[in-house]
């Protein structure tokens, strides 16, 4: 049974790239890969930091919860994690938040290297901008990956940022192609990932190259253009 996992162990990703500890760490410490680390019920501030009228930043608070999820790494916290083994921090990265860190009379929390994940997202993204392919070999001409929500998609060499629904219909297409029937009635499938309109290059008319990632039957039918 496939687990669909959110994150992943430092372990499971070097099985995956095929590449050395060091070469990890080399990318967390450079800002080129963010880890993270799993928390429960710590209280957490998250906020906006803005701007005064002289130009000094100062912060606006918008939530403060018992917060139990996935926290970001600074890449300056990473490389003294690595170096001392563990370390005890209050400020955080988050995804959506321009700060995050701990309130009231919280602790520091402390983590150690064997904390350390990486979300699926940050996962995918890495791959999908390096063209890096698991087993640890760049891909010339990648046929296809996708990240996590298929909003961002390479097939055969091109990058395509797609919307919502331009994403739900590739996500149909490509589930359809790993269940063994790649053609699918191009009504049908634009219908269920809401689409007003019934015609593909409508809905795909926002990208110039999409023939290269949708191919037609001119009966219809619809896949996409996979090996």
């Amino acid at each position: 049974m496939r687990i669909d996992k959110s994150y992943f162990t430092l372990p499971e990703i070097l099985e995956r790239w095929q590449i050395t500890e060091t070469d990890l760490i080399y990318l967390a410490e450079n800002d080129k890969l963010r880890l993270s680390v799993r928390v429960f019920g710590v209280p957490m501030e998250f906020g906006d930091i803005e701007e005064d009228a002289r130009g000094e930043p100062f912060r606006v608070p918008w939530e403060q919860s018992y917060f139990s999820g996935l926290l970001d790494l600074h890449a300056r916290d990473v490389f003294q994690l690595f170096r001392c083994g563990q370390i005890h921090l209050e400020s955080f990265r988050a995804p959506n938040a321009g700060y995050a860190e701990t309130w009231g009379d919280a602790q520091p929390i402390l983590v150690m290297i064997g904390d350390l994940v990486l979300r699926r997202e940050e996962r995918d993204r890495f791959e999908i901008e390096t063209r890096f392919a698991s087993g640890g070999q760049p891909m010339e001409e990648p046929t296809f990956i996708h990240s996590a929500d298929y909003l961002e998609v390479r097939c055969k060499g091109c990058r395509f940022k797609l919307g919502p629904i331009q994403a739900e219909v590739v996500r149909a297409l490509h589930t359809a192609a790993q269940g063994g029937s790649p053609w699918q009635n191009g009504k049908a499938i634009l219908s269920r990932a809401g689409s007003k309109s019934l015609r593909m290059a409508d809905v795909f008319k926002s990208q110039k190259d999409w023939r290269n990632l949708i191919r037609s039957d001119l009966r219809g039918g619809y896949r996409l253009n996979l090996d």
